[in-house]
C-alpha cells in the first residue's frame, strides 16, 4: 500500500549511520533497532510507481527488497574483518539483537490480532516481515560459507548461529540447504570457523530424524576434533538425552583440563539425580574426577559430590555409600574424604554409639574407618568416638566368626568389615596393657588359623608391629607363629604317610579276602577304587601343604617388608631363610618358587653379601624362568643395584661388560613387560649416574624410535621423560649422548629403509633433529651450568660436526650423505667456539669439497650453507695455520691425506632457457613420431585394399 513519503531515498544514509552508531557501544542497540525497525516497516509499505514487483519472493515488495539490499551492502563490509575487533563484534551483536527484536515485535502483533480477531492486510504484512528478512539474510550468508577468506567463513557462521536462534520456523528447503552448508563447515580447516559452525549447527537439533542426525554429527565431532575449543563448544551446545549423556560424560577423560572441569561443574547441573547412572558409571566418573591431576578438576568433582549427590541421598552419607557398592569400590575412600572436607556440618552429626558397632555392615565399617583416619590428628576427638581396645578386639572376633556361619555371597561383606576393623586397630592407642594383650592374642589366633583370608595378613602384621615393643620382639613373635604353622605342614605330611600305610594295608587285606576263583573282576574294581582314593588323598595333602607354605611365605614377606634391621643384627631371620625361603625357592611348584624368590630378594635388600651371592640366580631366572618369575627377578635385580650401587655389585661378582650385556638382552626381550621394567630400571640407574654405558644408552634411543615399540606405552612413556631429562640435566650426560650420536643416527637411518612406513615411523631427518635437541649445550639446566665448568673446546655440537664431516669422506650412500649435510646446519655453533675448532671445521669442509665432492644438489647446498655460516665468524678470510695449529691438526691432516682426490665431470644445472629449448625439442620430436606412425598406418591400409 503506497504512502506519501519516500523512505527509499533515506536508506543509503540512514542504515550506514545506524551501523556506525552501533559500533560505539552496546547500550544504544535497542534505540537503533527501533529506528531501523520503523524504517523497515516504511519500506515494506512503500511501492514505487515506476517499478514492478520483480522480487524473487512474491510477498516481498520492492521497497522491502531495497531495504534488504542496503542492509546486506553494509553487512558485507563487516564480514572480511578478522575476529578480535571490538567494533565488529558490536555490529554482530546488533544484527543478532535486531533479528530477535523483530521476531519479538511480530509475536506481539500476532497476539494483538488474535485478541481483536482482526484480518487487516497491513497486520499480515507486519507479521511475516521479520521471517522474510531473516530468511533473506540467511540465503545471502550461505553464499559465503565456502569463501576463501577464513574471516568471512567465521563471520558467516557466527551470524547464522544468531539468526537461526531468532527464527521460529524455517522453510524445509532452506533448512536442508542450511544443514548441508554447516555440515561442511564442521570440517573446516580453521578451528575458529568450526566453533562458530557448531554454535549454528546446534540450533538445528530437534526430535525429528534430521535433528537426531545433527546430534550424532556433533557427538562425532566431540570425540574426534583435535581442537579443545571446538570440543568445548559441542559440550555446551549438544542436547542431552539417555543416548548422548554417557558419550558426553566420557569427556571427563579429555586431554584438556578445562573440558574435564566443565563436565563436572556444568554438565552435572543437567542431571537431576545421579541414580540415572549405573554403579559402574558412578565409579568411573568419581574415580576420574577425584584422582585427576588437575586440582581445579578435582575441586569441581568434590563440589558436585558434596553439594549435589549428597542432597540426592537426603544428606545421608550411608545412603550415598549404598549407591556405590563399597565392597568392590576403589574410590569410596576418596568420596568420604571429599565429603568430610567440604561438609563439616554432616561430619558433626555422625554418632558411633553401641548400636552402630553391634550392627555393622560394609558401609558403616568403611565410614567409621575413614572418619577415624580423617581425625587421626585430633586426639581429643578420637578419644570421644573410638571404642576401647578390648571392645574393638571383641568386635573383630565377633564379625570374623560370622564368616564361617553365612553363605558365600555374604562372606565377602564380613571379610570387608573385619578388614576395616583391622585398619581401625592400627590407629588405636595401646597404652592399656589389658587391651594390648587381648588384641595380641586375638591376632595370633587368627594368623594360626588354617583358613585365613589373604587380605587379613598384611593388616594383622601392621597391628602386630605396633603392639610389639621393638623390631626384635616383633620378629620373634612372627617366628613363633610361623613355627606353629610349620608344625601344621609337618602334621599334614605325617598324616599323608599314615594314610598311605593304611591304604596299603587295606589293599592287601582286601586282596586276601577275595577268592581268585570266585570273581576276578571284583579284584580289578577294588584295585582301581583304591588307587583313585589314594591319588585323591595325596592330592589333598599336597594342596594343604602348598597352601600352608604360601601362608608362611606371605607372613615372612610382611616381616621382611616391615623390617629395617640388617640380617646380621637379627640372627633369628637366618632360620627363616634356611628353613622356609630357600626350600621354596627350590620347589617345583611355580607359585611357591615365585613367592620364595620374592622373599629371597627382600633378604638381599637387608644383607649385601647375600645379594652378591644370589645375583647370578636372579639373572638365571630372568633368562630361563617362567613369565611372572622373570618379572619378579628383574625387579629384584634393579632394587639390589639401586640399594648397593652398580659398581659394588660389578666389582664383587663379575666382569664389567656382563651386566650391560644382560641389560641389552632385557631391552630386546620378547615380553613387552620385561622391556618396560628394564627401561625403568636402567633409566633410574643412569639418572643417578650409577650406570655410564654407551651401548645401553644407544639401545634405549634405538627402542625409542623403533616403530615396533609403539604399542608398548609403558616403555614409550618412560623414555619420553628419561631421554630429555638425562641429556638436559648434565654436561656429562650430553657428552655421553654425543659419543653415540653419529652411530645411532646411521643405524636408525639404515633401519628406516626396511621399516613398513606408517604413522608411527619417524623419518631419519626427524630423528636427527631430536638428537640435536638432546645434545644442545644451551638447554642444560642452569643449576648444572653454575656447578660445572665446561671447557669451550668440549662443546658437544662442534665435536659432533667434526665426526659428521669425517664420516662423509668415507660414506658412499647418496641419501646418507644428504642427511648428514642437512644435520650439520641444525647444530648449535656460535662465537663461544674456540678458534682452533672453527679452523678444524673449515679445514674438513674445504677438503671434503675438494677430495670428495657432493653430487646431490640438496647435499651440496646444505654443505655450502654450513661453510658460509662458519666463515661468518671470521672478520676476514681465515688466517693460514701456524705451526702450533698444524700440530693440533695432525690427526685431521693424516685423516684427510688418507683419501685420494676424486675427479667428477662437472655437470651444470640446465638454465630455464635450456630447459625450455629441450622441452620444445621433445615436443617437436613427439609430433614428428606421431605423424610418421599415422603415415605408416595409412600405407598399410592402402596395401590391404
Amino acid at each position: 500500500m503506497p504512502v506519501r513519503e519516500n523512505p527509499i531515498a533515506a536508506l543509503s544514509i540512514a542504515i550506514p549511520q545506524i551501523f556506525q552508531e552501533c559500533q560505539k557501544a552496546t547500550t544504544n542497540h535497542r534505540k537503533n533497532a527501533i529506528t531501523l525497525r520503523k524504517l523497515q516497516l516504511k519500506c515494506s509499505k512503500y511501492i514505487p510507481l515506476n517499478l514492478d514487483a520483480t522480487s524473487e519472493e512474491e510477498e516481498i515488495t520492492n521497497g522491502e527488497l531495497m531495504f534488504n539490499e542496503e542492509f546486506i551492502r553494509n553487512l558485507n563490509k563487516v564480514l572480511p574483518i578478522k575476529r578480535g575487533q571490538l567494533n565488529v563484534e558490536r555490529v554482530i551483536r546488533f544484527i543478532a539483537f535486531f533479528a530477535a527484536f523483530n521476531c519479538e515485535k511480530d509475536n506481539e502483533l500476532l497476539n494483538k490480532r488474535d485478541d481483536a480477531e482482526s484480518n487487516n492486510d497491513e497486520n499480515d504484512i507486519e507479521d511475516m516481515l521479520s521471517s522474510r528478512f531473516i530468511e533473506y539474510l540467511i540465503k545471502h550468508l550461505l553464499k559465503g560459507t565456502e569463501a576463501k577468506d577464513k574471516n568471512v567463513r567465521l563471520r558467516v557462521c557466527q551470524l547464522l548461529a544468531h539468526l537461526v536462534a531468532s527464527l521460529g520456523s524455517i522453510d524445509d528447503e532452506l533448512y536442508e540447504h542450511l544443514k548441508d552448508e554447516l555440515t561442511k563447515r564442521l570440517l573446516d580447516k580453521e578451528s575458529g570457523v568450526r566453533v562458530k559452525a557448531v554454535l549454528a549447527y546446534s540450533k538445528l537439533q530437534c526430535d525429528s530424524e534430521s535433528g537426531k542426525e545433527c546430534t550424532k554429527r556433533m557427538l562425532k565431532l566431540l570425540n574426534n576434533d583435535p581442537s579443545a575449543e571446538v570440543r568445548r563448544a559441542v559440550l555446551f551446545n549438544i542436547e542431552y538425552d539417555e543416548e548422548t549423556l554417557l558419550r558426553v560424560l566420557e569427556r571427563a577423560r579429555d586431554v584438556d583440563a578445562n573440558i574435564r572441569r566443565n563436565v563436572y561443574s556444568i554438565l552435572f547441573e543437567e542431571i537431576q539425580d545421579f541414580r540415572v547412572f549405573s554403579i559402574e558409571e558412578r565409579e568411573k566418573l568419581l574415580n576420574w574426577g577425584l584422582k585427576d591431576r588437575d586440582p581445579h578438576v578435582k575441586k569441581a568433582c568434590e563440589k558436585i559430590l558434596a553439594n549435589s549427590w549428597i542432597q540426592h541421598a537426603n544428606n545421608n552419607i550411608l545412603e550415598l555409600l549404598e549407591r556405590l557398592d563399597v565392597v568392590g569400590s576403589k574410590i569410596a575412600h576418596e568420596v568420604l574424604l571429599s565429603i568430610f572436607r567440604e561438609r563439616s556440618d554432616i561430619t558433626q552429626s555422625i554418632e558411633f554409639d553401641e548400636s552402630f558397632w553391634e550392627n555393622l555392615n560394609a558401609e558403616r565399617a568403611l565410614l567409621s574407618r575413614v572418619f577415624f583416619e580423617f581425625h587421626k590428628d585430633n586426639e581429643r576427638r578420637l578419644d570421644e568416638i573410638m571404642p576401647e581396645v578390648t571392645r574393638l578386639a571383641f568386635y573383630i572376633q565377633k564379625y570374623n566368626n560370622y564368616i564361617s556361619q553365612v553363605s558365600e555371597d555374604e562372606q565377602v561383606n564380613y571379610v570387608f568389615i573385619v578388614n576395616q576393623l583391622l585398619l581401625i586397630a592400627k590407629l588405636m592407642d595401646y597404652g592399656d596393657e589389658i587391651g594390648r594383650r587381648k588384641m595380641h592374642s586375638l591376632l595370633r589366633e587368627m594368623l594360626v588359623l588354617p583358613h585365613i583370608e589373604e587380605g587379613y595378613i598384611g593388616n594383622i602384621m601392621e597391628v602386630m608391629k605396633k603392639i610389639s615393643i621393638n623390631e626384635r620382639d616383633f620378629t620373634r613373635s612372627m617366628i613363633e607363629i610361623i613355627s606353629d604353622i610349620r608344625e601344621g605342614i609337618e602334621d599334614e605330611d605325617e598324616l599323608g604317610h599314615a594314610l598311605q600305610e593304611d591304604l596299603d594295608v587295606t589293599e592287601d587285606l582286601s586282596l586276601l579276602s577275595i577268592e581268585p576263583e570266585r570273581n576276578n573282576k571284583r579284584t580289578v574294581n577294588v584295585e582301581e577304587n583304591t588307587e583313585l582314593i589314594n591319588d585323591e588323598r595325596r592330592a589333598n595333602a599336597k594342596l594343604v601343604s602348598v597352601m600352608l607354605n604360601l601362608k608362611s611365605l606371605h607372613i615372612v614377606r610382611c616381616v621382611l617388608e616391615k623390617n629395617s634391621e640388617e640380617l646380621r643384627d637379627n640372627p633369628s631371620m637366618y632360620g627363616l631363610l634356611s628353613e622356609i625361603i630357600v626350600p621354596n625357592v627350590q620347589s617345583p611348584e611355580p607359585t611357591l618358587r615365585e613367592f620364595g624368590t620374592h622373599c629371597l630378594g627382600l633378604c638381599c635388600i637387608l644383607d649385601q653379601q647375600l645379594a652378591v651371592e644370589n645375583f647370578d640366580l636372579f639373572m638365571h631366572y630372568v633368562r630361563h624362568g617362567f613369565d611372572t618369575l622373570q618379572i619378579k627377578s628383574l625387579m629384584i635385580i634393579f632394587d639390589i643395584l639401586m640399594v648397593y650401587g652398580y659398581s659394588s655389585i660389578v666389582t664383587k661378582t663379575r666382569k664389567e661388560n656382563e651386566i650391560p650385556k644382560f641389560f641389552n638382552e632385557c631391552l630386546n626381550h620378547r615380553s613387552e613387560q620385561i622391556q618396560g621394567i628394564a627401561v625403568v630400571g636402567i633409566s633410574k640407574l643412569m639418572l643417578s649416574k650409577m650406570l655410564r654405558e654407551k651401548g645401553v644408552l644407544k639401545e634405549l634411543v634405538m627402542l625409542y624410535f623403533d616403530p615396533y615399540t609403539s604399542t608398548n606405552l609403558h616403555l614409550r612413556q618412560c623414555l619420553s621423560y628419561f631421554l630429555p631429562v638425562f641429556c638436559h640435566s648434565s654436561y656429562d650426560n650430553q657428552i655421553l649422548m654425543q659419543e653415540i650420536f653419529l652411530s645411532t643416527l646411521i643405524d636408525l637411518a639404515y633401519k628406516y629403509k626396511n621399516y613398513e612406513k606408517s604413522n608411527e615411523t619417524v623419518t631419519p631427518f626427524q630423528i636427527a633433529q631430536q638428537l640435536v635437541d638432546w645434545t644442545d649445550p644451551t638447554k642444560v639446566a642452569k643449576l648444572e651450568q653454575a656447578e660445572e665448568t665446561v671447557d669451550d673446546n668440549e662443546s658437544s655440537h662442534v665435536n659432533i660436526a667434526i665426526e659428521i664431516l669425517k664420516h662423509i669422506f668415507s660414506e658412499a650412500d647418496k641419501e646418507m650423505r644428504k642427511l648428514l649435510c642437512q644435520t650439520l646446519n641444525k647444530l648449535h655453533i656460535d662465537k663461544s667456539t674456540d678458534a682452533i675448532q672453527f679452523k678444524k671445521l673449515t679445514y674438513l669442509t674445504g677438503n671434503l669439497k675438494a677430495k670428495r665432492p657432493l653430487t646431490d644438489y640438496v647435499a651440496k647446498n646444505a654443505l655450502n650453507r654450513f661453510e658460509s655460516n662458519l666463515l661468518r665468524y671470521f672478520e676476514d678470510v681465515p688466517d693460514a695455520l701456524d705451526d702450533n695449529e698444524l700440530n693440533q691438526l695432525n690427526d685431521l691432516t693424516e685423516f684427510v691425506n688418507s683419501f685420494e682426490e676424486i675427479e667428477i665431470v662437472p655437470t651444470s644445472r640446465p638454465t630455464r632457457s635450456t630447459r625450455l629449448r629441450q622441452s620444445k625439442t621433445n615436443a617437436l620430436a613427439n609430433i614428428q613420431r606421431e605423424q610418421r606412425e599415422l603415415r605408416e598406418m595409412s600405407d598399410s591400409e592402402e596395401y590391404d585394399e
